[in-house]
C-alpha cells in the first residue's frame, strides 16, 4: 500500500489558516512576560567601581602642593606612621 495519498485528499491546511496561526503566536509570545535579571550586592559594587577613574588626581595635587610647600612631611605624620607601623609588626 502506497503512504502517498492522491492530490486532492492533502492534509495540508490551506495558507490563509497558516498565516492566522502564526499571528497568534506571535500574539501569544508578546503578551510573555518579560525576561529580568538580578545582580548581587558584590557585582553592583564592583560595577560602580569600574565607573570610578583609575586615579585621584585631587588627592595627588593635594600632596604634591603639600610636599612642595614643604607641609607634608610634619613630625606629627611621622609619629602617627610610625606608630602604625609599630601595630602592624606586633
Amino acid at each position: 500500500m502506497s503512504e502517498i495519498g492522491p492530490i486532492g485528499s492533502s492534509n495540508i491546511p490551506p495558507a490563509s489558516r497558516v498565516a492566522e496561526r502564526s499571528v497568534q503566536s506571535t500574539a501569544a509570545a508578546a503578551t510573555r512576560g518579560s525576561d529580568k535579571i538580578e545582580l548581587s550586592q558584590c557585582a553592583q559594587l564592583l560595577s560602580r567601581l569600574a565607573e570610578l577613574p583609575d586615579v585621584r588626581q585631587d588627592l595627588i595635587d593635594c600632596v604634591r602642593a603639600e610636599i612642595a610647600d614643604g607641609v607634608y612631611d610634619t613630625s606629627d605624620k611621622v609619629d602617627e606612621l610610625l606608630d602604625e607601623l609599630a601595630q602592624d609588626l606586633l
